[in-house]
């Protein structure tokens, strides 16, 4: 399938009389966003897991639940990443 929809818009305001994104506010919005985007996926990942092991793909289905494990685990780099970047100077 080559649709890629996982249920998360992107939204992107722009207003013209304020000054740009610090660099440290774009990094923060930024890896807001990719926190949001991996919990979306884990989302879908373990939905997939659970059809594939009803489906009798329990090989598969460990495989996808060891993805979504693999993924809490990007999210708690991005987490502790973004925690940096806000308490930097």
């Amino acid at each position: 399938m080559s649709h890629h929809d996982h249920g998360h818009h992107h939204h992107h305001h722009h207003d013209h009389e304020t000054t740009p994104m610090s660099l440290k506010e774009q990094l923060e919005t930024l890896i807001a966003h990719w926190v949001d985007h991996n919990e979306a996926h884990k989302g879908t990942y373990l939905s997939w897991a659970d059809k594939a092991r009803e489906g009798g793909f329990t090989e598969a289905a460990d495989l996808i639940e060891e993805i979504a494990g693999m993924t809490d685990a990007v999210t708690a780099k991005l987490k502790e990443t973004a925690e940096k970047v806000h308490t930097a100077p």
